[in-house]
């Protein structure tokens, strides 16, 4: 790195310590600071000596000849940009050579040491794009209650209790003048982790070569892999370096089977017996989540099957020739290919609203960085992306009914059939 460069990333380092300053001293933030400071006192190191060499250089050449001033010349820089993130991810690849681009190296896109240990954000269009797509049609991340934070880890209240519970905040009946009651706010607290996600895209020299390419490939393949594994977390993450998904939260609500039920099925009275177990504010907010496999179970399930016209439940009335609602009980149907239980066993299929699974990321977004020598026997360079991400539903154990302690929830699933 250069002076500048030098400065730029030192001047990082020292906004990155003032996070912590509000922040619990955790292990994990006790090796984060380490490796800042270790950081820190050689960038101080390195600019010290740097200054000093400039300093006597340009006293060992400075002329004793007096001469004129030369007029100020104005110099104007146009603002460049990258036309295509194709162009931003040859400049990564030039930067580990050493030919460093004026627009790779502006503020915005410096993020750490030049070269195979160090990265550069994503200009905003380039992050923003990826990002869309992490968020897409089959993401369920948008489905859940989204925060941000500058920090590695955040503290929140936990909703233990129903809104009658006494322990909460409350509400009361008044007369007119009377003194109000005051609640007695009685909650706890979940620290969340933010934990690192990671995609590694090998890329050929060929590919490196045509920008318009590249950017096909590692949009489309970056974004599929940060997806998958975002999907996996929400549904089963089990808390421990990833998000705790809804299949091992204490909110979930599971439905046992019905007696004699064949191993391996899912049959009418089961979907009828999970939707009487969500929560009413979740009605026009859920969605079913299901192993394929499930799919060829649903247009054979019907309504009163043992009469004379039995209706079916996912197809519509005029049957095969016409394309299926894709709804159970007015709510969407979404087959998995991953994360989701097999079929038979508890989680492959769950009625869910996943606002109660409450998800941060870090504000900084995605950061890209690459290595040449992964895999230099194959010609290959690795594109990396990460991204911090936490997430875990706040209430600790399904919520019941004020009268008739009706246990519901937010994540309701089905038992196993085996």
């Amino acid at each position: 790195m250069n002076l500048e460069q030098m400065k730029a990333r030192l001047a990082e380092l020292v906004a990155q310590l003032e996070g912590f300053k509000a922040v619990e001293i955790t292990e994990e933030v006790v090796a984060e600071i380490e490796g800042l400071k270790s950081e820190f006192e050689g960038l101080k190191a390195k600019i010290s000596a740097k200054e000093s060499v400039d300093s006597m250089l340009a006293s060992a050449t400075k002329s004793e000849r007096q001469v004129a001033p030369k007029a100020a010349v104005k110099v104007e820089v146009a603002a460049r940009k990258f036309s295509n993130s194709g162009e931003f991810f040859k400049a990564v690849k030039n930067a580990s050579n050493g030919r460093a681009d004026e627009r790779l190296l502006a503020a915005s896109h410096l993020d750490s040491n030049i070269g195979e240990e160090g990265g550069f954000l994503l200009p905003d269009d380039i992050r923003q794009d990826i990002q869309r797509k992490i968020e897409g049609d089959m993401s369920l991340l948008p489905m859940t209650t989204q925060l941000s934070t500058s920090s590695n880890s955040v503290v929140l209240p936990t909703k233990e209790n129903a809104a009658w519970d006494t322990s909460f905040v409350q509400a009361y009946w008044t007369a007119e003048g009377a003194t109000i009651t005051p609640s007695k706010f009685n909650m706890g607290q979940s620290r969340i982790e933010l934990h690192k996600l990671a995609s590694i895209v090998n890329v050929s020299d060929e590919m490196l070569s045509d920008a318009n390419l590249l950017e096909s490939f590692i949009k489309k393949e970056a974004p599929e892999a940060i997806l998958h594994k975002i999907n996996e977390a929400i549904i089963s993450g089990n808390g421990v370096g990833k998000p705790q998904g809804f299949l091992n939260s204490g909110f979930k609500y599971e439905v046992a089977k019905e007696n004699a039920q064949t191993a391996a099925t899912v049959v009418y009275n089961n979907i009828v017996k999970m939707w009487a177990r969500l929560t009413p504010s979740s009605a026009a907010k859920a969605v079913w989540l299901v192993n394929p496999a499930v799919l060829g179970q649903l247009p054979l399930m019907k309504f009163d099957a043992a009469a004379a016209s039995p209706v079916p439940v996912y197809l519509p009335a005029q049957g095969l020739a016409s394309s299926p609602y894709g709804t159970l009980l007015g709510r969407p149907v979404f087959p998995m290919l991953g994360a989701v239980s097999a079929l038979g066993t508890a989680g492959d299929i769950s009625l869910v609203d996943l606002s109660y699974l409450t998800t941060i990321t870090k504000t900084n977004g995605i950061k890209e960085q690459m290595s040449i020598h992964a895999q230099w026997d194959k010609d290959l360079v690795s594109f990396k992306f990460t991204m911090r991400i936490g997430g875990q539903c706040l209430f600790k154990s399904p919520i019941t009914t004020q009268n008739g302690a009706y246990s519901m929830s937010g994540f309701v699933t089905l038992a196993d059939r085996l």
